[in-house]
């Protein structure tokens, strides 16, 4: 089962159109579970994966016929409480799928805050600290059927990605055996592919590696995984949709500082704070444009990327050769269609731009956009900022 992880990209047009190409969705939050009904995403495609499930969500989930995935044992208790509660073990209806997300405490991958299966990271349920314990927790609660692993996604490569597969398939045939039945019948080996930052794409799709090596790194550490019968889910996210979109924005000004010229534009970390915060393992590539959209020429010099938002570390580029920006020229960010957006901060009280799709070419060579996202009018943040006994202020 192919999901695409919501957090990338919930825009509820791009949801839709996976929905209808036969994807579902993974979704870190309950309101993303919601989302991707709201879309008409068939329960049976969505997993509910968030390390911070209350007990009313998990019963909402449930009901829904929701795959959990459950990332501690505070949450397995919680779902002992609904299943008792809603007396699921007397109905005929399906059989809820629940899981336990395992963390492998392996090696991190390049960029650490993705690297989610570290010795001490903040996901799932640890298998070094207690050796046979997770395993234990399968057999005491047979309504458990799933096994999420979940290693990272950009900065690591995939034999450390095939690696957690295969200690996560070997664990799922361990705890069969013991319990002498087909009790784990799903895997859930999330994480994705890396996305491709630095070129066009070239390998297929937006990723580093093709899919197809992907799948040449699990079979050759974890050929299993695919003959013992599971039910396999995979979560694409940044592969799928990172070169989907790019971001334009107009140059407001420019200045010669120190020796440097610095382009100010109306996007910065508001939509990228990856990039703002951490721009040696978030570079994104950079073209200029001509007021009239015609990509600017002449010689190339070292100069600095600004956003508009009031700190010094607001910078989509440093020192980046560039044709000599002025004002009036359009600034477009590439590779930006996963993992912008949904980042998007309300620092500055920055309005969010609007969002166009476009499929293809019309007779007379235009693109045909559609709106996806509108842009957003101050009312949109004054009702972020507002409490109810200011909801009759109005901007006069």
């Amino acid at each position: 089962i192919r999901l695409e992880t919501n957090k990338a990209n919930p825009f509820s047009a791009v949801v839709k159109l996976g929905g209808d190409l036969g994807l579902g969705a993974e979704c870190a939050s309950i309101v993303e579970v919601m989302q991707a009904t709201r879309q008409l995403i068939d329960p049976e495609d969505i997993i509910y994966d968030s390390p911070a499930k209350t007990i009313g969500e998990i019963d909402m989930a449930l009901n829904k016929g929701i795959l959990i995935n459950l990332d501690n044992e505070i949450e397995l208790k919680k779902v002992q409480r609904c299943l008792q509660d809603s007396g699921w073990s007397t109905r005929n209806d399906a059989v809820p799928r629940i899981g336990l997300r395992i963390n492998p405490q392996m090696e991190a991958g390049t960029i650490s805050v993705t690297s989610t299966a570290t010795k001490t990271s903040k996901f799932g349920l640890p298998l070094r600290d207690e050796p046979g314990h997770v395993k234990d927790l399968f057999l005491a609660n047979p309504f458990l059927n799933t096994l999420h692993i979940h290693t990272g996604s950009q900065g690591c490569p995939m034999d450390l990605s095939a690696k957690g597969i295969k200690i996560a398939t070997d664990l799922a045939l361990e705890v069969n055996r013991e319990a002498n039945r087909r009790q784990i019948q799903h895997l859930d080996i999330g994480g994705g592919v890396p996305g491709d930052y630095d070129e066009d794409g070239e390998k297929g799709g937006g990723s580093l590696y093709r899919f197809s090596e992907y799948r040449e790194a699990i079979d050759s550490l974890a050929p299993h995984l695919w003959s013992e019968g599971f039910r396999i889910y995979t979560e694409m996210g940044r592969s799928l949709t990172c070169k989907m979109g790019w971001t334009a924005a107009r140059v407001e000004a420019v200045k010669d500082v120190g020796g440097r010229r610095i382009a100010v534009c109306h996007v910065g970390a508001d939509l990228f704070p990856r990039t703002a915060y951490q721009p040696h393992n978030w570079p994104h590539r950079i073209s200029i444009m001509t007021k009239d959209g015609d990509p600017k020429e002449g010689k190339v010099m070292k100069q600095d990327v600004a956003g508009p938002l009031c700190f010094s570390g607001d910078l989509l580029a440093t020192e980046r050769l560039l044709p000599c920006i002025e004002d009036g020229d359009i600034v477009v960010v590439h590779d930006t269609g996963a993992y912008t957006y949904s980042m998007h901060s309300r620092y500055n009280s920055r309005l969010g731009p609007a969002v166009y799709g476009y499929d293809g070419v019309s007779e007379g060579g235009n693109c045909r956009f559609t709106v996806v996202k509108a842009a957003e009018k101050p009312q949109d943040v004054w009702q972020f900022w507002d409490s109810p006994s200011y909801a009759e202020v109005t901007d006069s």
